[in-house]
């Protein structure tokens, strides 16, 4: 019995080993696909860490040999496609002295997502790195260098940073203008005469693009031009002022045509800080409106309306309240609409006031216990003399896409 229990063992451990040996071998140079990042990125792949930073200094490895034994060392947020990574898409120049980086050789670390360039660097010289749109990650999308979501291009998408060795002095210029604030701002009761100014990041605007050619003002509602003289400009901001006295309680707009501006060495601003798409083709041009005051002269209105609504718990009715009177003709339900959080509108009726600054929205199919949200969209108009719509951002101009109302309740 002892000696058949002692085969089978044999015989179980034989067939387990030969199991074992005959499965696939995990390859240990195989990059790593599992834990943090599984899967390929299907947005578009950008610079994760620089080393050095931008502006850093290129450390010299060997200190006995001449010029700079140096890396650079680039960490990107996605596996990429390695036959994108080459000296083609990652090109370093010297713009200092114009030569090229000698023995130079790029390596690409696709486990680590890291690429590292070496070389020997002139010493005392300022370096640009430029990573092309060229490049691309595992799932083929293209690198967006400006980072604003879109697959642009080149110039555009091209990720562009500067390095230094020893003393080197950076001239090279690269980074775009934006508008950091105008004034007067978006609001209502501007003054008739007013001084427009524009503002701008880097101190280093070519004055020669400020000229009202490129800054300019308009009636909103007929895009008729407003003529407008320059009253100072330099490398941070200009100044223009109407030739003549604007119409009063009248919406203008101002016009900045972002891409005839730019620096001294041709970079062209992109728009306000925060709210442009980056470097792109064909910028955008950047308005804002304003309002002149009425004065408080009889027959004008400078104040387009404002909304508020309560809701009494037990109630069977909304309760809206403009602060003008309104256009009754525009509380239909393009313009009103009450939803649930499933975004499915509970059917009610609007009934206007007779005084004909508000409505009421009934709730007879509302749920008890269920959060409800009234919007009121931006077409919504007051009566003349104003004629002014909705202002339900409340920064003084109305009719703008944001100016919708919004109230939350539970009935």
């Amino acid at each position: 019995m002892f000696k058949k229990t002692m085969i089978l063992f044999v015989v179980l451990s034989i067939s387990l080993v030969f199991m074992f040996s005959c499965s696939k071998k995990e390859n240990p140079f195989d990059p790593n696909r599992g834990g943090y990042n599984d899967a390929e990125q299907m947005d578009l792949s950008f610079v994760g860490t620089l080393i050095p930073g931008q502006g850093g200094t290129i450390t010299d490895q060997d200190p006995d040999m001449t010029g700079i034994q140096g890396e650079i060392v680039i960490y990107f947020l996605d596996f990429m496609n390695a036959s994108t990574v080459t000296m083609s898409n990652i090109v370093v120049r010297d713009t200092t002295n114009g030569s090229a980086v000698q023995n130079a050789t790029l390596t690409y670390y696709a486990e680590l997502k890291k690429v590292v360039y070496r070389g020997e660097f002139s010493d005392d010289a300022c370096f640009i790195v430029t990573l092309t749109s060229d490049l691309e990650n595992e799932a083929g999308v293209q690198f967006d260098g400006n980072n604003n979501g879109w697959a642009d291009g080149s110039p555009y998408d091209d990720y562009i940073y500067k390095l230094l060795t020893g003393v080197g002095v950076d001239t090279f210029d690269f980074d775009h203008p934006e508008i950091s604030s105008v004034s007067p701002a978006v609001s209502n009761g501007t003054s008739v005469t007013p001084l427009i100014t524009v503002n701008f990041t880097g101190g280093d605007i070519d004055t020669n693009t400020l000229i009202t050619a490129n800054v300019s003002l308009k009636y909103t509602s007929s895009g008729t031009p407003v003529t407008c003289t320059l009253v100072t400009r330099s490398q941070s901001f200009i100044t223009i002022q109407p030739s003549s006295e604007l119409d009063t309680a009248t919406q203008y707009t101002v016009t900045v045509e972002c891409s005839n501006i730019a620096d001294w060495d041709e970079n062209e601003c992109l728009g306000f800080v925060g709210e442009n798409m980056g470097y792109i083709a064909n910028i955008p041009d950047y308005t804002w409106d304003f309002v002149t005051d009425d004065y408080g002269v009889s027959g004008f209105d400078g104040d387009p309306p404002t909304a508020s609504a309560s809701f009494t718990p037990g109630s069977e009715e909304l309760i809206v309240s403009f602060n003008d009177y309104m256009v009754i003709s525009t509380f239909n339900t393009g313009n009103i609409r009450v939803y649930d959080g499933n975004e499915q509108n509970l059917v009610g009726s609007i009934i206007p006031d007779l005084d004909e600054r508000g409505f009421h929205y009934s709730l007879e199919n509302a749920v008890s216990g269920t959060t409800y949200t009234l919007w009121i969209g931006p077409a919504v108009q007051e009566q003349a003399p104003g004629n002014w719509y909705l202002d339900g951002n409340g920064n003084g101009v109305g009719g703008e896409w944001d100016d919708e109302y919004t109230y939350t309740f539970t009935y």
